[in-house]
Formats: structure tokens, sequence, C-alpha cells
């Protein structure tokens, strides 16, 4: 059995190292050009220390990428601890492939047809699967930044709503020597290079802003449930099959409320990895470990309904907290309840019941 894996980021570049120790070469496409400074596309970096397991199962030492530890973190003015850090994505990348030939085209249609099995791990484009059943995306703007302090105060890191208008926010994650990755996101944001400009602004007493970077994206937060099919099964001339499967983010593997994806498409590509040959075992393993995602897309479908206008629910409140403390983060629950939900403008208001 053949097999090609079309992308190598984080979930195609892990899978392929995966793969390689249970003796299987698979042949690696990455055609996608990023005009990006990092070459990567846009991204906060940011993660949760329980990454480093997923790092030391295929022989890296998680130290080697650490950025900086985000031992706190400014939640719209709850500060909360927590375990999130950044770590170099783009050195990572570079390394889940150094010793594995990558091909550096597209994977196309004819070409496809050689292979037996065909894994999509093109993210945003999934661009060898069919459509999601319901897809749910939000753009993006995020550029990296010297912060310098005017004053004895370093800028910390945070996540903020408040002001943001609709259904997004900004954050702040520190990536060492007074740089940062400061961007933004939100489901039907239009001015978003204006609500950074804001921030600075805002700010522009404490800390002087120098743009070194800039870069828009799109990030899928659809949840794995809403993202199916994850494979098909094609019939070649020959008679034989081919089977095409996605993994990571072609497939949904972000966290809709905070579009975390780098841990959750790590495990996506383990889960592969563990169920390999077993299709459907693998898409029920995704299903069940990720059901929360369909609960939190469920939340923003909500917002996003007429009927959200009218405020959250104490569901949606408690999946925001959820979400948190998934994380790892410490926030105390009744202050979570009033602030978390402040991702979106409508949290402040009353509750609406289950």
């Amino acid at each position: 059995m053949n097999i090609a894996i079309a992308g190598a980021g984080i979930a195609g570049g892990y899978l392929a190292k995966l793969l390689g120790q249970k003796g299987i070469s698979p042949d690696i496409y990455e055609g996608m050009e990023h005009d990006t400074r990092c070459r990567c596309r846009s991204c906060g970096w940011g993660v949760p220390r329980s990454v480093e397991p997923y790092l030391t199962k295929v022989g890296l030492d998680f130290n080697d990428y650490l950025l900086e530890s985000m031992p706190s973190m400014n939640f719209d003015n709850l500060v909360a601890t927590t375990p999130l850090c950044t770590l170099d994505k783009p050195r990572l990348i570079r390394d889940f492939t150094k010793d594995i030939p990558v091909k550096k085209r597209n994977l196309g249609p004819e070409e496809a047809g050689d292979y037996d099995v065909v894994v999509d791990a093109t993210g945003i484009a999934r661009a060898l699967l069919p459509p999601c059943r319901s897809d749910l995306t939000l753009p993006t703007l995020q550029q990296r930044v010297v912060v310098e302090p005017l004053g004895s105060e370093r800028l910390g890191a945070g996540v903020y709503g408040n002001c943001i208008p609709g259904l997004g926010y900004l954050w702040v994650f520190p990536l060492g020597d007074n740089m940062y990755h400061i961007g933004i996101g939100g489901i039907g944001l239009t001015r978003l290079d204006t609500l950074l400009d804001r921030f600075y602004s805002d700010l522009s007493e404490d800390f002087s802003f120098i743009t070194i970077c800039s870069c828009r994206g799109t990030v899928r937060v659809a949840s794995p449930y809403y993202s199916t099919p994850f494979s098909v099964t094609k019939t070649r001339k020959d008679g034989s099959t081919q089977v095409i499967v996605g993994i990571g983010e072609s497939i949904g593997t972000v966290t809709p409320f905070t579009g975390e994806g780098i841990i959750h498409s790590l495990e996506c590509a383990k889960m592969f990895a563990d169920t390999w040959p077993d299709y459907q075992r693998y898409t029920t393993t995704v299903m069940a470990r990720f059901a929360w995602m369909k609960k939190e897309r469920e939340t923003l479908d909500y917002f996003l309904s007429q009927e959200g206008r009218n405020g959250p629910r104490l569901r949606d409140r408690w999946r925001f907290y959820r979400n948190a403390r998934r994380s790892g983060i410490g926030l105390p629950v009744v202050e979570a309840f009033r602030h978390l939900g402040a991702l979106t403008q409508w949290v402040e208001g009353p509750d609406k019941g289950i």
C-alpha cells in the first residue's frame, strides 16, 4: 500500500514522523506558498505545555522550540494562571520533515491517482476532500511587533474580547526579546487593521509599537462534526480503490472559541497513526475525542442567530468556562462566567437559561 500526504505543516509533518516509526514511508507534497515572513500561515504560535509529550514521541525536545512561557494571562481584565507558551512553529515544522524528502509541489489529481491512500493535510484549503457539510471560518490579521515599555512594566500576554465588535477577540502573545504576535480574528469582522491600530493607540502612553511584519489568514472553526466527510473512497479505472482521508484543520480540529489548532492537529495525526489503516475507527475516534468542539460550534451558531442577540444561555457560559479549564487556565468559576464570555459582545447580558 502506497500513501501520499498532501501538506507538510503541523498535521502532515507530524503524521509523516509517526508513520515512519511504523516503517511506513509516505510521499509528502508541499506546494503551498505562504506569503509571510516566517513562511507559515498566520498563527499566534500559542500552545499549552501539554504539547510536550507529542514532541517527545518523535524524538524532539520541547525546550528547543520554547520561545516564552505565559504563566499568567489577562482575559478582559481578569488575570488567570495558565500553562500556555509560545513555540517556534516554523522551526518545528522544518524539523518534522528534516530527514524526509518533501516534493515541493501540490499533489494534483492525476498524480494523486497513483496512490492507494492520500491524506489531505492541506488545512483551510481542504484541497482534496469534498466541502464540509457546514463550514464556518473566520478571518484573522496578525502582526509581529516589537513592543518597548515606556515605563518599567512589560506588556503581558492577553486575550481581549470587550474591545472587539461582534464575535471575535484580540490576542497578545510574547515571543521573547520584546517581540510579540498581536492579532485579531472574528466572524464577520471587516476592519481588522483599524481595530488593531486602535489597540495600539489605546496603549501608546505606556508602550511603543514597531510592526515588523503583518499577515492575514482564515481559520476553520466548523468543528470535526460539521467538517464531515473525513474520507472518501474512489474506484480507479483498473477497478482498485483509493481512499482520501483528512487530518488536522482540513477536518476542523480547531477550537471554535479560540482558534487554537496546533495541539489538536498533533493529536489528530496521532489518532490517524494509531488507528491505521482502519479509517472508520479513525473517524469514530476523532468524533468522540472532539465532541466538545461540536458544542462550541453550536454556541457560535446560536450567537450568530437572531435568538442569540438576546444574550447567552447558561450552557454557553459553561462552555466558555470549560474551554478555559480544558487548556489548564486557572479561572475561578464565578468570575469566569462573567468575564470569559466577553469573547462575544453578548456575554455581559442576562442569562437566558439552559
